[in-house]
């Protein structure tokens, strides 16, 4: 079973673990700002599985992540999209700042040509390893 969360594949974006979740810098910045909470096991496949105390933590990350990603990069709008998909087999949630206009960041213009429609299929676009590391290091020291 192929795992991109437990196979070190995002270890170079790791942002900060909690008792139940982990955070990663989602590898495609396309949307700025973008990450993945991921539940610290394997399973479940549906919510009724989730314990009390993972729904609790979710929301606590949730919310920290929010202020925190509105704060830097005064997103429009934020997709919470849950996720269990049996090409990743783990739990996790994508939150997905939304841009109505585009913003300028790390010398970068970062342009939100899906705005107004679902974030996926999610456009690829490169940026280097440098801005990457920025992106994940102003969450990683904002987010308290």
């Amino acid at each position: 079973m192929i795992c991109k969360f437990c196979d070190g594949e995002l270890e170079k974006y790791f942002i900060r673990k909690f008792d139940y979740w982990t955070i990663y810098l989602a590898e495609n910045q396309y949307y700025l700002g973008r990450v993945y909470v991921v539940l610290n096991r394997h399973g479940p496949e549906k919510t009724i599985e989730l314990t009390k105390g993972e729904w609790n933590e979710l929301k606590e990350i949730s919310d920290k992540l929010t202020i925190v990603l509105a704060s830097l990069y005064k997103y429009d709008l934020a997709h919470y999209i849950i996720s269990q998909m049996r090409d990743r087999y783990h739990f996790h949630m994508h939150l997905i700042p939304r841009y109505e206009n585009v913003r300028n960041f790390y010398g970068e213009e970062f342009k939100d040509e899906m705005w107004g429609k679902p974030p996926f299929p999610t456009p690829k676009r490169e940026f280097s390893e440098e801005i990457l590391m920025q992106i994940k290091g102003d969450i990683k020291k904002h987010l308290k």
